[in-house]
């Protein structure tokens, strides 16, 4: 312990020895690290605190819902506005714009047009703050002119948005009018299928003609019991050879013949087989359910189809300014007093340590 001492006290002294040749080599870097910084160009940060735009923009989120139901999902946009705004932001569009409005490349005097956006990149910032807004902010050495270029970067988002927003309803309009017309197609085949299915089996109502069916397949029976209690009455009163009871059984015979004809013949156009109706029913059912599935798809799918027609041909502001860029007061760099700062530190290590090494030698 005593020996570190002892240490720290040789090294205090020898640095008090040189004292003065320290602090002329700081006074020195720091004295042009002043000049220096006086000597860099001013640059100035105008900044632009925009919103993206709500997803109900581009997005048909009343029905989208109901056609999960039918496999198609939200077909028309989710939840990324911010993240498109984003990468328009760092997409090359928004750097050849800038250029050719400003010709950032003479400015920049760069021989090729990849290095003046690779410096056009570094100088336009994008940042998101705590309440999702996007902040864009953009540094260049013309005082007045900076803040034009803020705000004329939000009008290039805002119109390349327009321009994709607009590209993504025209293919949502031309997906959903193909499945349109495939819809109808399949609800027209449907449709002629059922006819002429109900056509063939004499299906007018089933619930109807089973109805009447039943009716008169009651009639017909109680017609039948009424003959036959008649006959019965007729042999009771009269001898087995009378005309009256011959002409009642005929009667009765012919009763019975209809009874099982009406049940039996597959050439009643008016009422349904009893053995047929579940099979008919069943068939029916399925030719039904299917023309409803397509009828409900051209309920949800027709109003999608104008909304998207609305959304390709609509043209208005998709971005909202909160706070539009203003000319600054006040540059943003060099920050002098922190750059001499660094170079006095730097100085001063460095001074240091050259007096150790050669009080040493």
């Amino acid at each position: 312990m005593q020996e570190k001492e002892i240490n720290l006290i040789d090294l205090w002294n020898i640095l008090w020895s040189r004292r003065k040749l320290i602090i002329i080599v700081v006074m020195i870097v720091s004295l042009i690290a002043a000049g220096i910084s006086f000597l860099l160009p001013k640059v100035y940060k105008a900044t632009a605190v925009i919103m993206p735009p709500e997803s109900s923009t581009t997005s048909f989120s009343g029905i989208g819902a109901g056609l999960s139901a039918f496999g198609l999902g939200n077909i028309l946009g989710g939840d990324s506005n911010q993240m498109r705004i984003l990468a328009i932001l760092k997409s090359k569009n928004i750097l050849v714009a800038l250029d050719e409005k400003y010709d950032f490349q003479s400015k920049y005097n760069t021989k090729f047009k990849f290095q003046t956006y690779k410096k056009l990149k570094s100088n336009l910032r994008t940042e998101v703050g705590e309440e999702e807004q996007i902040i864009i902010s953009f540094f260049d050495t013309e005082q007045d002119i900076v803040a034009e270029i803020v705000n004329y970067v939000v009008h290039c988002l805002d119109s390349l948005n327009i321009t994709f927003s607009t590209s993504k309803a025209k293919n949502n309009r031309i997906f959903i009018e193909k499945r349109i017309a495939s819809v109808k197609d399949s609800l027209f085949y449907l449709e002629n299928e059922l006819s002429v299915y109900m056509e063939e089996k004499g299906i007018i109502s089933i619930t109807d003609q089973l109805s009447a069916a039943v009716e008169k397949a009651a009639e017909l029976q109680a017609k039948i019991t009424t003959k036959e209690i008649e006959l019965e009455i007729k042999k009771d009163n009269f001898s087995i050879n009378r005309p009256e009871i011959e002409i009642l059984e005929k009667e009765l015979n012919l009763l019975k013949d209809k009874f099982t004809t009406f049940f039996t013949s597959e050439h009643n156009e008016l009422f349904i087989n009893f053995d047929d109706v579940p099979n008919l029913q069943m068939e029916l059912l399925q030719l039904k359910r299917r023309a409803e599935y397509y009828k409900l798809m051209l309920e949800y799918l027709t109003p999608q189809y104008e909304q998207a027609k609305i959304e390709e041909v609509k043209d208005i502001p998709t971005i909202q300014v909160l706070d539009k860029a203003k000319r600054p007061e006040w540059k943003s760099k060099p920050k002098r007093a922190k750059f001499v700062l660094i170079f006095f530190v730097i100085s001063l290590i460095i001074s240091s340590y050259v007096a150790l090494l050669t009080k040493k030698k």
